[in-house]
């Protein structure tokens, strides 16, 4: 939704309702698939249920092979798609507090909030005390400043850590995904529950795994990096083009919203 609002497409109002039917579908998607009750959450520790593994690892496996093909398509600019800064030592300490806080409370931050809309009490208890602890952070954050800056190193992508393309980090992905998912399932059957453990065919499991793996293999061989990179050096509209298209973009740019909502500084996509 980022670029669309940004490229004009809609208002800010309206960007506003579209997050709230997302975030609404999210929740209940979220519900439906059973991530509002603590003890299917927490059944990844015990080696029972590995649903939130299999979930996170699918958005990710999406989320990746999603904005490569969609750049190689040139449907979006992957220069544009805004990347938070890494922070080395504050976030090795933020991820242990966070699974220390997952597995005694059994939520995370937003599966608290869809079993707190639900009606469960200890999941309201949770979001209590994430609103307490980030006030606390708030008060001590003059002291904690320096860690929290500790081992800045800027926005990287892992292709630039590795020093190779993007297509072969999204091949490696879902190599990785399709490992992932068969080994879960196995320590599953071994110490799951059988009868409340969802099934499917063994078939449709190793389709979608070629399925998957041939589509991060094109994008190996395609490289993603080098399209994008021969689509900058070559312009996209002629000189005397470029007017008209700035004459119809700008009023449409300038033009208020409802809110007075003005973009101060461009944070990317």
């Amino acid at each position: 939704m980022g670029p669309l609002y940004k490229f004009g497409w809609f208002d800010f109002a309206y960007s506003l309702q579209i997050a709230g039917l997302i975030g609404f579908l999210f929740g209940f998607v979220l519900e439906r698939a059973g991530f509002g009750n603590a003890r299917k959450l927490t059944a990844i520790f015990y080696l029972r249920d590995f649903a939130v593994l299999k979930v996170m690892f699918t958005a990710i496996v999406v989320c990746t092979l999603g904005l490569l093909y969609f750049s190689v398509f040139g449907w979006i600019d992957l220069s544009r798609v805004h990347i938070l800064p890494t922070f080395v030592w504050p976030q090795i300490v933020g991820g242990l507090v966070l699974g220390v806080g997952f597995v005694m409370g059994g939520y995370c931050p937003t599966t608290s909030v869809v079993a707190t809309v639900s009606g469960k009490l200890d999941a309201f208890i949770f979001i209590v005390g994430m609103i307490l602890g980030s006030f606390i952070f708030a008060e001590l954050f003059p002291l904690l400043k320096g860690f929290y800056e500790a081992g800045s190193l800027g926005p990287v992508r892992l292709s630039d850590v590795l020093k190779i393309n993007s297509g072969i980090i999204a091949l490696l992905v879902c190599l990785m995904a399709v490992g992932a998912y068969w080994v879960v399932e196995q320590v599953e059957q071994k110490f799951g529950d059988k009868d409340t453990l969802p099934g499917s065919s063994k078939r449709v499991k190793r389709t979608a795994a070629a399925v998957l793996v041939l589509l991060g293999l094109i994008l190996a061989l395609i490289n993603p990096d080098d399209i994008a990179a021969r689509k900058k050096a070559s312009p996209r509209v002629q000189p005397e083009k470029k007017t008209e298209e700035v004459k119809k973009i700008t009023p449409k740019a300038e033009k208020p919203s409802s809110s007075g909502f003005k973009i101060v500084q461009d944070e990317g996509c």
